[in-house]
């Protein structure tokens, strides 16, 4: 009997809502706008990660700090053919004076054959192979430095592939493309960034 006078409750709280808002809709007076709010982007809290800025395929991925400079990179979350994200890429630029002028993550997915490392390439040109630095409960991470070259390649090019193999199917490589448009756009607001804060540090130091 519970069940039965539950869902009859419920139908009729229902049937009284739907009616108050049918009457609400047919009464003369027009509701006042402040009763239906719009509504606002969800307040990003101290330590999460949002979205600051979209370039095409890229987006500015950007840490919310209490004070001072928030730390950025720029990333893309890979999709299969099925839409499945497989693969979360972030690149960032890294400290002048060395080879490598920008490093990148890349995630791929547990249960990758980890002697295989991963490989990496623009367009047609050839890759590169990368070992994995750690695999952890999200996935295998692979560290990726790039040379003032490759970051051009990056720049110019239409996709990037990523090679790997599982390991309980060695002899078949997974080959992933990832759009590269917006990468330039995405890179240079990004430095543009890093350059901006440094010089806003500075400037508070002197004070």
């Amino acid at each position: 009997m519970k069940p039965q006078i539950t869902t009859r409750v419920a139908t009729t709280a229902l049937a009284v809502a739907l009616t108050a808002s049918m009457s609400m809709a047919q009464t003369p007076a027009t509701p006042k706008p402040t009763q239906f709010p719009v509504g606002a982007p969800p307040k990003v809290k101290v330590g999460q990660t949002y979205t600051a800025e979209t370039y095409d395929s890229w987006e500015m991925l950007c840490v919310k700090t209490e004070k001072g400079p928030e730390p950025c990179e720029i990333g893309q979350l890979v999709l299969d053919a099925k839409s499945n994200p497989i693969s979360d890429i972030r690149v960032f630029p890294l400290q002048p004076g060395s080879q490598v002028i920008a490093g990148a993550t890349m995630v791929i997915p547990l249960g990758v054959q980890l002697s295989d490392g991963l490989i990496f390439g623009v367009d047609k040109k050839k890759g590169k192979q990368y070992p994995y630095a750690f695999c952890n409960n999200i996935g295998c991470i692979a560290r990726i430095g790039f040379t003032a070259i490759e970051l051009q390649n990056m720049r110019t090019g239409k996709e990037g592939k990523l090679q790997f193999t599982m390991a309980n199917n060695p002899q078949n490589p997974i080959v992933l493309a990832f759009s590269l448009k917006g990468f330039a756009k995405a890179y240079a607001a990004l430095n543009k960034k890093i350059i901006a804060d440094r010089k806003s540090l500075k400037k508070k130091k002197k004070k």
